[in-house]
């Protein structure tokens, strides 16, 4: 499957540390978007009850301003009224496991266990200085997707990523409306939520992305 279309920015906050040494930063604050976005998955049904998912899902953006406030982001100061660029990535790299608990095909009910890898970072540039905070981590999902046949070629999708436990979370739902337009390939648009975060002693960074979307699926 491809997917690809335009995403907007909720809610972006981010303050590394944690504490009164680190700024609060919404990034939703200096552009909303639109922004442009794809998405890549694959899946392969090894058995009759049982199949796998991969996904490949990147994410970069750039942003300017001019802070109309002092910033202290992860030990480095940078000064209120200066042009200030900010890179935010937040790459997904997932493998899925999931059970068939009815039907195949067009009606399916699919549960399962996502594991994630998150490769993320943030960077603030000024005047020839520069400061980032990376993060790289796996982060364990549950998995659940429903498909359902309305009538025709027409089918209802949904799938859903998350959970939430600790002092973080991570949700990942999407509602699609598809067709069959042949024997090989199915087309579809909808909407796609991706929210989560954490809260911790190295960092608060917390987002809420919403996404227009439009998919095409190739069968094998």
């Amino acid at each position: 499957m491809v997917e690809g279309g335009g995403v907007w920015q909720y809610r972006n906050d981010l303050q590394i540390p944690p504490t009164t040494q680190g700024s609060r930063v919404a990034l939703d604050q200096v552009d909303s978007g639109p922004f442009s976005f794809y998405r890549l998955e694959g899946y392969w049904r090894f058995a009759k009850n049982h199949g796998a998912r991969v996904v490949y899902a990147p994410f970069k953006i750039t942003l300017n301003n001019r802070p109309t406030n002092d910033i202290e982001f992860n030990g480095q100061s940078f000064s209120a009224g200066e042009e200030t660029e900010y890179t935010y990535q937040f790459n997904s790299y997932r493998l899925t496991y999931f059970y068939a608990f009815w039907g195949h095909g067009d009606d399916q009910l699919n549960v399962g266990f996502t594991a994630k890898i998150r490769d993320a970072d943030t960077i603030i540039s000024q005047a020839g200085q520069k400061q980032n905070y990376d993060n790289v981590g796996f982060v364990p999902l549950l998995y659940i997707e429903y498909q359902k046949k309305l009538g025709g070629d027409w089918l209802f999708h949904t799938s859903f990523d998350g959970l939430a436990g600790g002092p973080g979370r991570a949700f990942d739902w999407s509602f699609k409306l598809r067709r069959k337009i042949s024997k090989l390939a199915t087309v579809g648009l909808g909407t796609r939520f991706l929210e989560g975060g954490a809260d911790n002693d190295k960092v608060f960074s917390f987002s809420l992305f919403h996404y227009a979307l439009a998919d095409i699926i190739f069968h094998f």
